[in-house]
């Protein structure tokens, strides 16, 4: 605002000098600084110029922000639903391996709605002497959906006496592909008798 009230004075300036006052030496002066005044002018014009087309150009940027982020939040508002549920895989309910990688694939006792986008997979550990070693490194993916997303777990329990672990992963899920899991033990180290062991489950689902 300021720069354009400079502008528009200087514009009044130039245009209250520019008089015909003949060839003497005063008005060559005269010329002269309207000389200068003019280039001062054209200067003015164009910061302008290059001032009114950034506010254009900023307007149309902020513009299209504020479309994308509506889009952004209708895209939202499809609303994700955590259901619960327990489906139990015999070959996984009491895993005790020691120094073997197999590979289990599950397959679900019933098929998941379509709209289905993870599953949780329950992993629980039972640890019940004080010198033995529960280890089981495992890979947890929908068969044919690696592209999708794999679950990677770790767990080391060394020399723990009378303690349970728990926690739950989420496996990304396409309802496109088939209703089953693979599990790959990538890690195993089991010792210290019948009583320490590993156990995954399926315990919920997650519709998008």
């Amino acid at each position: 605002m300021h720069l354009l009230s400079g502008f528009l004075f200087l514009v009044a300036v130039f245009q209250g000098c520019k008089t015909d006052c003949g060839s003497s030496t005063s008005c060559w002066d005269d010329d002269l600084r309207l000389a200068k005044l003019e280039a001062l002018v054209e200067h003015l014009q164009r910061q302008v110029s290059d001032l009114t087309a950034a506010k254009v150009e900023t307007e149309a940027e902020l513009k299209i922000t504020q479309d994308m982020a509506k889009t952004a939040v209708a895209g939202c508002s499809n609303k994700w639903t955590l259901k619960r549920t327990e489906i139990v895989f015999p070959n996984l309910e009491k895993l005790a391996l020691h120094q073997q990688t197999p590979t289990y694939i599950e397959t679900m006792p019933t098929p998941l709605p379509n709209n289905t986008r993870a599953v949780i997979v329950q992993v629980f550990c039972n640890f019940w002497n004080s010198d033995g070693h529960a280890y089981l490194d495992v890979d947890i993916h929908q068969e044919g959906n690696e592209d999708g997303g794999v679950a990677s777990v770790e767990n080391t329990h060394y020399r723990v006496y009378a303690n349970t672990f728990y926690y739950e992963v989420m496996v990304p899920w396409n309802g496109d592909l088939p209703d089953k899991l693979k599990f790959e033990v990538k890690r195993s180290y089991q010792t210290g008798g019948d009583r320490n062991w590993y156990r995954l489950r399926v315990v919920g689902y997650i519709l998008a």
